[in-house]
């Protein structure tokens, strides 16, 4: 009996040692490493669980991996991410134990940032700008119905700004009294009118004067554009990259495509840029200076000696056929053409164009309306558009401004 007794004692005895032994190697911890990862300078984007709308994120990968994954934008502890820089990090990296195989990044250090610059490629059908014209086409637009109202600036032929002002936000204007200008609208018969009090509203004035004229009911209106190009998007976060001069314009802009593109089986994204010119503002150079009076920081002062009006539009698409089909099926008249029917259908476009002084852009979703806009950019001569292009003078000399020069 005794002996059964110390069996049994030591058999259990045995049994609690196993037991406890199960249960320290049943014991689930995280796994920690430090790894070398590499950030790229694009963007992507994904849509988190249970939202509908897509984010921007960064694209990384671990050394030894050849393929970038999409890790959110505050995805790494304590590391904040900048568009256009290309990153070597060294990374605490944990695989958690619960939930299940969750990973979580730490930056440890960074032993690399580097600056890339991007090259901008666009495929240019037609471009006849000239070099010392200042394109100004997008940098004041908004968007109808989008919470993005234009910035539109007080400019006109004569206004005099300091010249870190100048073609960006046009603020400051200098107002001191100028001598009388002439200006001259370059139909295809040019109409001269004198500005004695050079100001806005004087500008203004004149302007509806023209309109009435008869030298611009008998001017006829571009048919082609002066600018047509497009180019090929990696993602729709590559928008800001293209139209750089609005921020607030192009973020509108990858919104609407986010949310009103269906991307599944999506092969080709493109952003396309037309602008229509329209006719010429211009004064003759000042011999005697343009103030009566010289201001005394006449050196850093620039004279807006130009300004150009037209129509714009930018749009997106998104089709299931490759961007060199795109290209090719939107040459000529391309909504009737049979052979582009099916590619047309198969395709997705938002369209915004800009046609008058408001500079708000309206919205339209189809390939029609785009033609609509090719073949009638000024509306049979109901708008005359806004100001696309400057050219600014320095009061001191007379010579072009160049920006960033």
């Amino acid at each position: 009996m005794k002996i059964k007794t110390l069996t049994g004692l030591l058999l259990l005895f045995l049994c609690s040692i196993s037991i406890a032994s199960c249960k320290k190697e049943d014991v689930l911890t995280d796994k920690i490493k430090i790894i070398q990862m590499y950030v790229s300078n694009e963007t992507d984007s994904y849509t988190p669980w249970g939202s509908e709308n897509p984010v921007e994120c960064m694209l990384v990968k671990e050394e030894n991996m050849s393929e970038y994954s999409k890790v959110a934008m505050n995805g790494i502890l304590g590391f904040n991410y900048e568009k256009g820089h290309e990153y070597v990090l060294k990374i605490e990296k944990t695989i958690l134990a619960k939930p299940a195989n969750d990973i979580r990044y730490k930056l440890l250090e960074i032993i690399n940032d580097n600056v890339v610059k991007t090259t901008l490629v666009w495929d240019t059908f037609i471009d006849d700008s000239k070099e010392d014209e200042i394109d100004i086409s997008s940098k004041y637009n908004g968007v109808q119905g989008w919470w993005d109202i234009a910035n539109t600036p007080y400019i006109y032929v004569g206004a005099v700004f300091p010249e870190n002002s100048f073609a960006t936000f046009f603020d400051k204007e200098i107002t001191g009294k100028k001598q009388p200008i002439n200006l001259c609208f370059d139909f295809t018969e040019p109409y001269i009118a004198m500005m004695n009090d050079v100001r806005q509203n004087e500008y203004n004035k004149i302007i509806k004067e023209v309109i009435r004229s008869k030298e611009y009911q008998n001017f006829k209106y571009p048919t082609r554009p002066y600018i047509a190009k497009l180019t090929e998007l990696k993602s729709l976060e590559n928008v800001e990259l293209y139209i750089d001069d609005n921020e607030n314009f192009a973020s509108i802009l990858k919104k609407m495509g986010n949310k009103e593109f269906d991307m599944n089986n999506t092969v080709s994204l493109c952003l396309g840029k037309v602008i229509f010119k329209g006719f010429t503002v211009s004064m003759d150079i000042p011999e005697k200076g343009i103030f009566v009076e010289n201001p005394t920081n006449k050196d850093n002062l620039v004279y807006l000696r130009t300004l150009t009006y037209g129509t714009s539009a930018y749009f997106l698409i998104a089709s299931k056929y490759p961007y060199n089909e795109i290209v090719s099926s939107l040459k000529g008249p391309f909504v009737k053409k049979q052979e582009n029917e099916e590619i047309l259908n198969n395709s997705q476009i938002i369209l915004l164009t800009i046609s008058d002084i408001r500079q708000t852009a309206d919205i339209s979703n189809s390939f029609e309306a785009l033609q609509n806009y090719l073949n009638n950019p000024f509306m049979s001569g109901e708008t005359y558009g806004y100001p696309i292009f400057c050219k600014g003078m320095y009061v001191k000399d007379n010579s072009t401004f160049i920006p960033g020069k």
